[in-house]
């Protein structure tokens, strides 16, 4: 009876984690290869968007890296890391600009980023 109840306890255990696996990689909402239910509509847009915005996002992602590198230090100037936040700052609403004028989602309604408000995903 033991050994029934731990092999079916198991089955669900995996049964639900292979779910989980497959519902997060194929919604498209991670850019899975079904395209999600926004592949026909915006599809184009995010990639027109992602040529546009290479330089800015590199920017972006290289100030973000200096501003942690800064942090890490003993003790990190604070001039330097407020100018630091302000420049990325900047750069993020260059980005929301330009998705805006993609005519493109904001981030965090749920077409992109983890747990965009659709369930369970790690």
């Amino acid at each position: 009876m033991k050994r029934t109840i731990l092999i079916v306890a198991a089955t669900a255990l995996i049964a639900f984690t292979g779910t989980q696996a497959f519902a997060c990689y194929w919604d498209g909402y991670w850019g899975g290869p079904m395209g999600g239910p926004t592949a026909g509509y915006y599809g184009d847009n995010y990639q027109g968007f992602y040529d546009q915005t290479v330089q800015l996002r590199q920017n972006l992602a290289a100030k973000q890296g200096e501003y942690n590198a800064l942090l890490a230090t003993s003790n990190p100037d604070p001039k330097r890391t407020a100018g630091l936040n302000r420049e990325i700052a900047v750069l993020h609403d260059q980005l929301r600009a330009q998705a805006r004028s993609f005519n493109l989602p904001p981030a965090n309604a749920g077409y992109h980023g983890r747990m965009g408000g659709y369930g369970w995903c790690w």
